[in-house]
């Protein structure tokens, strides 16, 4: 069974988003489902995606046999940046226009694909959100079931508000309709689905699917590879926080304390970010080396990737310059050599006020096959729930800094006592997340034949 694998974001597309879909890629063919990737080119992710990292040596992880068709993507408007201009795309945009500028390349070249490879399905990798319509379009056109996959939510998925309760509402009517669409619904966690479910209570419960991330190593022995001693103490992290100073203030602050022009600014729910990033880690930090001194010359944390702007005034503020060190941008093989030299691996999470986090960082399975203890400063949530369940976290409560400096203090001892939970881990490899969607995808063609 072939079919039409559209994933814009796609290797040599770096950054954790490509992960799932490549994976997904490489397993579905040992269960029966032949993906043909459809996504764009190194020139096309340039103009589409600028200052996205790129990642070449990803290239290299994919199957040899796998069939990709790469469709350009040529930007015909010249993105706008900065001032009225930027505002003005921004402010009038439901959704990117990513998919409005690919798609005349990709109607001109579908009816080439569809004549080479009798499609039974199409399955669509979210985000960019802009490709759910697009798929839904395609759906419709040639005739076939399709799939749709939330690697994030969609219209209660903000890191900043939107511009009006009307564009929360055109958002969630398309999300909608895409969602009634769709033949089958797949989200990353549970509390995805059941927001998905309370949003729009109109669409079967059965359409939806979770299928979480995973990792892909093969692990043998999942014995926790632990050992503190009297050297330096390395707690790791990796990639980003989609945390900004900026959008924290418009989400959290009331709509008569803003400047005229975004009073109108609305959230469906609020979401501090700041809790993504490492502030309330970094605050137990600074009461753990003011309780014990003498662990500042032992401890250093350690971050892989970009550093925002906002994260030189975060270390400031708690004093930590000495202990705090930036390795940079790192592709993938770098990053598993930095995981593997960390002694615990740092894992946040956003904090949804009055209700539970809905999202689930990617890294968070690479890291348990580093089989290190994870450091969860985590809010209530599917992140929590999930760590829950692995046997290799510490748990600290970011909004108890003191308990939080003392868990800390019992980490660099040695004094942890975790035990991996070995079959709920084994559940999470790529194979075993694979042989599910196979089946969702094979579920709905035969559905369509009936």
């Amino acid at each position: 069974m072939k079919i039409l694998f559209l994933a814009f974001e796609f290797p040599p597309l770096g950054g954790a988003g490509v992960q799932r879909s490549m994976k997904f890629a490489k397993y579905l063919p040992d269960f029966g489902v032949k993906p043909v990737v459809v996504t764009t080119d190194l020139s096309g992710f340039r103009q589409a995606m600028p200052g996205h990292p790129i990642d070449e040596s990803l290239l290299s992880q994919l199957a040899p046999d796998l069939e990709v068709e790469r469709i350009p993507f040529i930007r015909t408007r010249r993105l706008e940046r900065g001032g009225f201009s930027e505002w003005r795309r921004i402010y009038f945009s439901v959704v990117e226009d990513l998919a409005e500028q690919w798609w005349p390349h990709l109607d001109a070249a579908l009816p080439g694909l569809l004549k080479k490879y009798q499609f039974a399905a199409i399955y669509v990798s979210l985000p960019p959100f802009c490709m759910a319509p697009l798929g839904c379009r395609m759906a419709q056109k040639y005739h076939l079931p399709l799939v749709l996959d939330f690697r994030d939510a969609w219209s209660q998925w903000r890191v900043s508000p939107y511009g009006s309760w009307f564009h929360y509402h055109l958002t969630r009517r398309l999300e909608g309709q895409c969602l009634h669409t769709a033949d089958g619904l797949v989200c990353t966690s549970q509390q995805t689905r059941s927001d998905f479910l309370r949003v729009h209570p109109d669409i079967p419960s059965d359409k939806f699917h979770v299928i979480t991330n995973g990792y892909d190593q093969p692990i043998d022995d999942w014995t926790l590879d632990f050992h503190p001693n009297g050297r330096r103490f390395v707690i790791g992290y990796v990639g980003g926080f989609y945390y900004t100073p900026a959008a924290r203030e418009s989400m959290m602050r009331p709509w008569w304390r803003k400047p005229p022009n975004r009073m109108i600014q609305y959230a469906p729910r609020k979401e501090d970010w700041l809790y993504r990033s490492p502030y309330f880690f970094f605050r137990a930090v600074a009461r753990l080396l003011e309780k014990q001194p003498a662990c500042r010359e032992r401890l250093r944390i350690r971050f892989a990737g970009r550093k925002p702007d906002w994260m030189d005034a975060q270390v400031a503020e708690f004093n930590l310059a000495e202990v705090v060190e930036f390795v940079g941008q790192l592709d993938h093989p770098s990053v598993i050599k930095f995981q593997r030299e960390c002694d615990a691996l740092l894992v946040t999470s956003s904090k949804v006020i009055g209700a539970q986090d809905y999202s689930i960082a990617g890294k968070t399975f690479e890291y348990f096959t580093m089989k290190k203890p994870v450091l969860g400063f985590v809010a209530e949530g599917a992140q929590k729930e999930l760590l829950k369940s692995c046997g290799l976290a510490l748990f600290c409560d970011p909004d108890d800094p003191e308990t939080a400096a003392e868990q800390l203090g019992d980490l660099l001892a040695g004094r942890l006592q975790l035990k991996p939970n070995v079959r709920f881990l084994k559940q999470l490899h790529r194979r075993e997340l694979s042989a599910r969607l196979a089946e969702v995808i094979k579920s709905v063609v035969k559905q369509a034949l009936l």
